[in-house]
């Protein structure tokens, strides 16, 4: 990010500041993922910009990431519900670097279960920034049983709630490429936005 830090801790950051309340942030990685120090020993970590600990958690896949056994986009919201069968999940995926923690409180105040996500200008759902009721990812489970991998599938079947916030081309950029990447970059630093904060996180 423009601040030197890995995207993921951006990521954190911003839902610590859309959910301040939460005890703890949920950081799912596919089981031969590498590790920095701060995962390493993410189950004490404190943030200069909040006051007391605030914990990070890992979260496996169930499964390997490769071949067959891959669950694609669907594996961390499977690993979650397995790890908490009663939890409503909000969901950020990793290559959102745009989004903010007011985008994610407005999400939180629209939402309706049983899944609520944005959708983007071309009218595409956005299921891995949404909030996964108990019903909506156990839906997903059973899909996933039946060889039905994604995730917009789910909400679909779920006729659930989804909309287009405001300033969503920017907002929604998805990068999965070096030159996405790069783009996104540049627009950050041309554009600096309250949710980067100067101090890196702390590993206790």
């Amino acid at each position: 990010m423009p601040d030197g830090r890995p995207l993921y801790q951006h990521q954190i950051e911003v839902l610590r500041k859309a959910c301040p309340e939460a005890e703890t942030v949920y950081v799912s990685l596919a089981q031969d993922s590498e590790m920095d120090e701060l995962l390493q020993n993410a189950s004490k970590v404190s943030y200069e910009a909040t006051p007391g600990e605030n914990s990070i958690e890992i979260i496996l896949d169930l499964e390997s990431s490769q071949g067959d056994e891959s669950k694609g986009p669907a594996a961390g919201l499977l690993a979650a519900y397995d790890s908490d069968p009663e939890a409503t999940w909000l969901v950020v995926a990793c290559d959102y670097p745009s989004i903010t923690a007011d985008a994610l409180q407005e999400l939180r105040t629209r939402y309706k279960s049983p899944v609520t996500c944005f959708q983007n200008q071309e009218g595409f759902y956005e299921p891995l920034l949404g909030i996964w009721s108990p019903e909506a990812t156990n839906h997903l489970k059973e899909n996933c049983k039946a060889g039905k991998l994604s995730p917009s599938k789910a909400v679909r079947e779920l006729e659930g709630y989804t909309y287009l916030p405001e300033d969503s081309e920017g907002l929604l950029r998805n990068v999965n490429i070096r030159s996405e990447w790069e783009d996104a970059l540049r627009s950050l630093r041309d554009e600096p936005t309250d949710n980067f904060v100067e101090e890196p996180l702390e590993v206790l």
